[in-house]
């Protein structure tokens, strides 16, 4: 049994069946893109619920700069 996530998995499959190259290179960076796009959701989500443990009155802009990450992650928008 694998423990790679499916997305990965059907990135790695494109690529090796008959797909033209560009279709294949299009969607597996695609699956990619949104696998590690939910690695860093799920990462915040993570963080959000430390702060909410460990509140010392910075909570507010740490959820606000990791909330914003995600999203311009999520819209592609990464630097």
């Amino acid at each position: 049994m694998t423990t790679k996530p499916k997305a990965l998995r059907l990135a790695d499959f494109l690529e090796q069946n008959d797909a033209s190259i560009e279709a294949q290179n299009h969607v597996a960076y695609e699956l990619r893109r949104l696998h590690e796009v939910n690695q860093m959701l799920l990462e915040t989500m993570q963080t959000i619920m430390n702060i909410s443990l460990m509140d010392k009155g910075q909570w507010a802009k740490t959820i606000e700069t990791e909330a914003h990450n995600a999203i311009n992650k999520a819209q592609g928008e990464v630097k």
